[in-house]
């Protein structure tokens, strides 16, 4: 799955380092970009996924958000991840995976 894929690159650092936990990646032969949230290198989240001919980039207010939800996904403990998963908040894709 690409998804899971671009995630292992984005662990390597294959990625555009936005700072406080967002990460900016290239999907789809650079036709896509792709906004991820870190904790502390245990939980990545896809935020937001565009089209790279809709817009060029986020803006600076968005990043500022971003890096706010960011900051909440890190106070997150394991049971507050399982339970968003449980209740479908949360969509677990590539866990324990190869692929």
């Amino acid at each position: 799955m690409e998804l899971c894929a671009a995630i292992r690159q984005v662990m390597l650092g294959q990625c555009d380092d936005l700072g406080g936990g967002v990460y900016k990646k290239r999907l789809g032969r650079n036709l896509y970009r792709s906004i991820i949230l870190a904790k502390g290198g245990r939980y990545w989240v896809y935020s937001y996924l565009f089209a790279k001919q809709d817009r060029a980039n986020i803006e600076d207010d968005e990043l500022v958000k971003l890096r706010a939800l960011a900051g909440l996904y890190a106070r997150k403990t394991d049971a507050d991840i399982a339970k968003e998963v449980e209740l479908k908040e949360l969509v677990e894709i590539c866990h324990d995976r190869e692929s």
